[in-house]
């Protein structure tokens, strides 16, 4: 088959093994969502700039710390002041007030399940840059060992149908070996963020719609068996 065809097979007459690569992904719901929340601004000099970037920031923050968001799943991801890029589009008046500008953004690990409460939030807070979501799972070890697992397994498939083919029956597990991506783990966050409490609002106003995406894990496992 075309599966068989792109696995790495060798196969070894004088110690009668067989030596199979094999490719496996597991995924699962993502449970882990780490937001990229920030607010950009402009000023006519550098402390007004930053000034207000400043109190903008205290607003956003606040909210989240209010809205019960665990104060270390908010991390700084960048902090910067400079003299703004002038554009030929502005007008003189915009010109004159865009003459800095300031930012700050911050990486804020929640549960999937909260994740758009807390970017609704933040927006009404006041944040005017929303940055592309980062899903995961709480544990992403046990997610790559059941892909590791996955593997294997196909490892054995293939080796048995080689095996049969040469006429003999495949032994024992020799050697394995995975390969796989080094897992990212939330190391001093609080990823059980289920008692945030986001207050609705009756307002009618346009909001981004988040779609929690499925977290793949991958594995790459070398695996040699015995054959009688």
């Amino acid at each position: 088959t075309g599966s068989l065809l792109a696995q790495d097979i060798q196969v070894n007459r004088q110690n009668k093994t067989i030596a199979v690569t094999a490719d496996e992904s597991t995924t699962a719901d993502a449970e882990i969502a780490v937001l990229a929340i920030g607010y950009h601004n402009y000023g006519p000099t550098q402390d007004a700039a930053f000034q207000e970037n400043v109190r903008a920031a205290e607003r956003i923050t606040k909210a989240l710390l209010d809205a019960k968001v665990p104060k270390a799943n908010i991390e700084t991801d960048e902090l910067r002041l400079r003299r703004a890029q002038i554009d030929e589009k502005w007008t003189a008046d915009m010109k004159k007030e865009r003459q800095f500008e300031a930012g700050q953004s911050w990486h804020v690990t929640v549960s999937a399940s909260e994740a758009q409460a807390v970017v609704d939030l933040a927006v009404k807070a006041g944040a005017n840059e929303v940055d592309d979501v980062e899903w995961n799972v709480a544990d992403p070890l046990a997610l790559q060992a059941k892909a590791g697992g996955a593997a294997l397994a196909k490892a054995k498939t293939i080796a048995d149908q080689m095996a049969k083919g040469l006429g003999t029956k495949l032994g024992e597990l020799v050697y394995a070996s995975n390969r796989a991506p080094v897992a990212k783990m939330w190391r001093g966050m609080t990823v059980n963020t289920s008692t945030a409490m986001v207050a609705s609002t009756a307002e009618k106003q346009p909001k981004l719609t988040l779609f929690p995406q499925k977290v793949k894990s991958d594995a790459t496992v070398y695996a040699v068996f015995s054959i009688e």
